[in-house]
């Protein structure tokens, strides 16, 4: 017997992003969305400022780890629809299909993910262009960065 690999062409989380989110507030529902799902808390909640560059969503939720980030990029993942609720305070997570980070294509060429927990701290940029040029390569560049006792535990996304 033959098989066939089954593939997906990975343009199509760029479309995704670009066409499912076309309307800003769309893109803002999910960016806050993400921090409600990680428990930000009810204190500091999500700060969300803007500009005509910028669209930047910083929580206090629960960060991310190496793998919290691996599973924060594994597309179509069934982690929300198998743990339904946030660790914390068991919110009932709102977020499902791991689509909606891409929403940021729809107003950026790039995106970028701050994040710490306890001493992990990194970033990762999503550079529309750049995972383009690169075709079959699946990977985004991760930095590890010092951790921040001021910032604490969180989450910040640059659009």
């Amino acid at each position: 017997m033959e098989y066939l690999p089954v593939t997906v062409d990975k343009s199509h989380l760029i479309t995704i992003g670009e066409r499912l989110y076309s309307e800003s507030i769309e893109l803002i529902r999910e960016l806050v969305n993400n921090a409600y799902d990680a428990d930000a808390t009810e204190v500091n909640k999500v700060n969300i400022r803007m500009t005509d560059e910028l669209i930047e969503i910083k929580d206090d939720g629960t960060g991310m780890d190496r793998e919290g980030l691996k599973q924060y990029f594994n597309i179509g993942s069934p982690e929300k629809v198998v743990h339904t609720q946030s660790p914390i305070y068991q919110r009932d997570r709102i977020g499902q299909f791991g689509i909606g980070k891409f929403a940021s294509l729809s107003a950026c060429e790039c995106f970028e993910v701050y994040t710490q927990k306890g001493d992990f701290a990194a970033k990762v940029i999503f550079d529309k262009v750049e995972w383009e040029r690169a075709e079959d390569h699946w990977n985004l560049p991760l930095e590890i960065l010092p951790s921040d006792n001021e910032r604490g535990d969180g989450t910040t996304r640059h659009a």
